[in-house]
């Protein structure tokens, strides 16, 4: 396996480590590391990437994952949550390790997760008629 490929397998294995904690993890994104660990597998290893569209787990994650490549469009009610989660785990953070420093960073961190929800369009919800 050339080196390329582990690199990309690497880096796959540590996208799904962070997507599986982000299901727990507040303010921590599932979907976006998924759609990494898809992509990376993808140039790895056939095996990996089908292992990965298999784990129960990641089964919400992986369909939004294959939404966005599909559409490129992220539904409101995700970015509610992301932004909700982001924004709370800065204040949490804040609040219980009073550094400026670690501060800094989750805010950073935030502020970029707000960044991309603001510039991804958001996914059209289905409207049923009623006539």
């Amino acid at each position: 396996m050339p080196v390329t490929k582990i690199a990309y397998a690497l880096l796959g294995l540590i996208a799904t480590t962070l997507g599986i904690i982000g299901v727990w993890a507040p303010g921590l994104p599932t979907t976006v590391f998924i759609l990494v660990a898809l992509w990376a597998f993808s140039h790895s290893s056939q095996r990996l990437h089908g292992w990965l569209l298999r784990v129960p787990l990641l089964k919400t994650a992986i369909a939004e994952a294959h939404r966005f490549q599909r559409e490129g469009t992220v539904p409101r009610s995700a970015k509610i949550v992301s932004q909700t989660c982001s924004w709370l785990s800065f204040i949490g953070v804040t609040i219980a390790f009073q550094n400026i420093t670690i501060s800094f960073i989750v805010g950073l961190l935030a502020l970029s997760c707000s960044v991309f929800m603001f510039l991804v369009p958001t996914a059209q919800e289905a409207t049923s008629k009623t006539d």
